[in-house]
């Protein structure tokens, strides 16, 4: 199994990312508390599930996935690409500490919760060990509303 994802990490093919019926990717948020570093916006226990397919990461029609929150801050909302991104040098960007197959840059647009009307951005990072970091974060404009949420996701069945 290591040398099959030594193989994904080394190669442009990342379908061994992709969920499959019955598969999702869930975690919980990451952060220290007492203050929260890491997390903001988000409850301290919040999970995070999410459908992807990297096969589908510049498909305007059929987006690459959905993600949901445990305490709805989003739910069942569509992973939006932006194409011109997958073209730049930041979709090519290393995060220091650790090994990344890839980085991808989405937007979503929630209809309920205490997100709805914004336009949180979603960064996803496949890692070369086959599990996936997902960062949630939305912006308040200055007036303290700002959300930051760290998740650690491994793919398990739903």
């Amino acid at each position: 199994m290591l040398v099959a994802l030594f193989g994904l990490a080394g190669c442009d093919d990342l379908s061994g990312y992709a969920t499959g019926p019955g598969e999702v990717y869930r975690g919980l948020v990451v952060g220290v508390e007492d203050p929260p570093v890491l997390r903001r916006g988000f409850a301290a226990s919040t999970e995070l599930t999410m459908t992807f397919d990297p096969t589908r990461a510049t498909s305007l029609s059929d987006p690459p996935g959905r993600l949901s929150t445990s305490d709805g801050s989003l739910t069942d909302v569509a992973l939006e690409p932006i194409v011109p991104l997958t073209h730049d040098a930041l979709s090519e960007y290393e995060i220091p500490i650790g090994a990344r197959a890839r980085n991808y840059l989405f937007v979503t647009h929630p209809a309920d919760g205490p997100l709805a009307g914004r336009e949180p951005f979603v960064f996803v990072s496949l890692m070369s060990d086959g599990s996936i970091e997902v960062r949630v974060i939305a912006g308040g404009g200055g007036g303290g509303d700002d959300w930051f949420g760290f998740f650690r996701v491994a793919r398990q069945p739903e």
